[in-house]
């Protein structure tokens, strides 16, 4: 009995070995799985969500027209959607007939089907605009539909403004307009035969080629979670993994994770309402640029827990303004494009649409730069979002002690710039040396610092031992590829960074289908090693080969670079004080060991 109960003790250990080696062939030390606790609430949006959003108020043709316009500024865009105009351009939102008849607009955008595919061919998403009840007047027949099968949670008269004969959609008025009443029902989401007919009425949208839903008006999880599965059941482009772009509140409930992504709602463009330079409506919610900052890095928020959020870039209310200042909408997309997720939007009464052209060719050129950025930083970001579900690991990491500040994954730490005419901003560098990115100055942390902050450049800051995957940039998530990547390497310290990909479109990572590349780094005074382990994990449509770039800041030029204990040539950049390494491709199965020595 002792030998039978010892030879199945045996039997459990060397299964429990081969499990163990079967999820990572490297090393113990650079197992992710083992300092990992899974967010099972969370779902990832789809790859092109990580990339570049637009929104505007246009009907079909002035959709083309502005995408035609993005496209010849060289600036990336991912998916755009059509905000409450959709349902009645010509009147520009008035209402409250079209909202929403389950028609929209067919005036305005004659050919949907001819809109959507324009977009499809150029890799980008559509979306459009809805909320969550239908107003009586001018929508009789929508209306009494769904009364007449009890599908109304509620029915009561409605006075606000919003989309009920409203002006316009404009956040200020100088004058209280006279309020107008109708019917409203709010629909029962809450209820499985309420939520199945309203799917079945929103379905044709989605045949003609729609992808996903902003939602206005509501972030009730039963509501949020009906327009989410629209998405993942209807959208063409999404292959299950839907998107949704829903108000910042709503997260009482940790499910609110499951129908990603949110945005901070309708903030001021204003630099603070401490200190307001534009008058808004009292009713216009208290939230500038300062105080939206405050909404990602202040972990006394809700908001800042939400592990996808983004935020209308350059605000969304001008107030009695016609645009926002320049000089904010320079600051405010700094610090969008180092958000979780990166969207345009404002409200139609900005003449500027907060296009950047149409502010200046210095705004032009910044946000160019800014954007394309992004775009190559894809691998570090999306590497992050599936940190997030996998280890329960925030892209953005907070500090309750300096709120205005925040580091975007572990390598970068990011210090926006909020205040009117600034060129200097004060900063706290934690415990490690940092790197001022734009000047290379090596630096102690566990101190505070004021650092310049000239217009063009966001004060950023790189943790000495930082592995930075990047890649060639491409005007879409789905345009570029990870073929080739460039590994930005700070020597001064060990570290590790593991490079996470997937499919990008299904839910296959929900079931571990993904694949894992762990990047070690050794550092020393004379010499720097560097491992690129063998990928482990496997997905559909995962490359076989890689090419791989080094590119390692450094203060002098390298004597020899070996690989796999081979001499390599490389080169080195005296202004910019880096070191140049190109591997061929090579398979993504072989381990690649570097040896740089000084």
């Amino acid at each position: 009995m002792k030998q039978i109960l010892f030879q199945l003790l045996v039997l459990v250990l060397v299964l429990l070995t081969i499990s163990s080696l079967s999820v990572y062939s490297q090393p113990k030390s650079n197992r992710l799985s083992e300092r990992t606790v899974a967010d099972t609430n969370l779902i990832l949006p789809p790859s092109w969500a990580f990339g570049i959003l637009w929104g505007g108020y246009t009907n079909q043709q002035e959709t083309i027209d502005r995408i035609g316009q993005i496209r010849k500024h060289n600036y990336p865009i991912d998916a755009y959607w059509i905000d409450s105009w959709f349902w009645s351009y010509a009147d520009k939102g008035r209402g409250p007939k079209k909202y929403i008849d389950f028609v929209a607009d067919t005036s305005a955008f004659p050919d949907r089907s001819q809109m959507w595919d324009f977009m499809k061919k150029n890799n980008i998403k559509g979306g459009f605009w809805t909320w969550d009840c239908i107003l009586e007047t001018g929508n009789e027949k929508a209306f009494n539909d769904f009364k007449s099968k009890g599908y109304f949670s509620r029915i009561y008269d409605e006075t606000n403004t919003w989309h009920n004969n409203s002006i316009s959609t404009a956040m200020f008025q100088d004058k209280q307009e006279k309020k107008n009443s109708t019917p409203c029902g709010d629909i029962d989401f809450d209820n499985p035969d309420a939520v199945s007919y309203f799917k079945k009425k929103m379905k044709h949208f989605f045949d003609e080629g729609a992808d996903f839903i902003k939602l206005d008006r509501t972030a009730k999880i039963s509501t949020s979670k009906a327009m989410f599965e629209m998405s993942q059941e209807f959208g063409r482009e999404t292959k299950g993994r839907g998107f949704l772009l829903a108000h910042s509140f709503g997260t009482e409930d940790e499910e609110y994770k499951r129908y990603p992504a949110k945005w901070t709602d309708d903030t001021r463009s204003d630099w603070t309402i401490e200190k307001p330079i534009v008058k808004f409506a009292d009713w216009t919610p208290p939230v500038a640029f300062k105080e939206n900052i405050t909404m990602f890095t202040d972990p006394a928020k809700a908001s800042s827990k939400i592990p996808f959020l983004a935020n209308d870039l350059g605000g969304f209310a001008v107030g009695n303004a016609s645009k926002p200042e320049e000089e904010l909408y320079i600051r405010w997309l700094q610090f969008s494009m180092f958000n979780p997720i990166v969207e345009v939007f404002c409200e139609p009464e900005n003449s500027t649409s907060n296009l950047p052209w149409m502010y200046s060719e210095r705004a032009d050129s910044i946000f160019r730069q800014y954007a394309h950025w992004r775009m190559e930083l894809f691998p570090y970001i999306y590497s992050y979002a599936l940190r997030s579900r996998i280890e329960g690991k925030h892209m953005v990491g907070k500090f309750p002690a300096h709120i205005y500040q925040y580091t975007f994954g572990d390598e970068m730490l990011v210090a926006p710039v909020y205040e009117r005419k600034s060129i200097t901003q004060k900063v706290f560098l934690p415990d490690g040396k940092w790197i001022n990115y734009w000047t290379n100055e090596q630096m102690q942390g566990n101190a505070e610092y004021t650092v310049p902050a000239p217009i063009n450049q966001i004060p950023l800051f790189i943790k000495q031992g930082s592995i930075i995957p990047m890649r060639e940039y491409a005007s879409s998530v789905e345009k570029g590829n990870n073929n080739s990547l460039t590994l930005h390497i700070y020597p001064g310290d060990n570290s590790r960074f593991n490079l996470l990909e997937d499919d990008g479109t299904s839910n296959d990572y929900l079931r571990g289908i993904y694949s894992s590349t762990n990047i070690e780094l050794i550092s020393s005074l004379d010499k720097l090693a560097l491992k690129i382990y063998p990928v482990d994990g496997y997905y559909k449509g995962m490359n076989k080969t890689r090419k791989w770039n080094l590119y390692i800041h450094c203060y002098k030029a390298p004597v020899q670079v070996k690989i796999n204990q081979q001499n390599h040539k490389f080169s080195y950049d005296e202004t910019k004080k880096v070191a140049i390494v190109e591997v061929p491709r090579r398979s993504v199965k072989q381990l690649i060991e570097f040896e740089i020595v000084y």
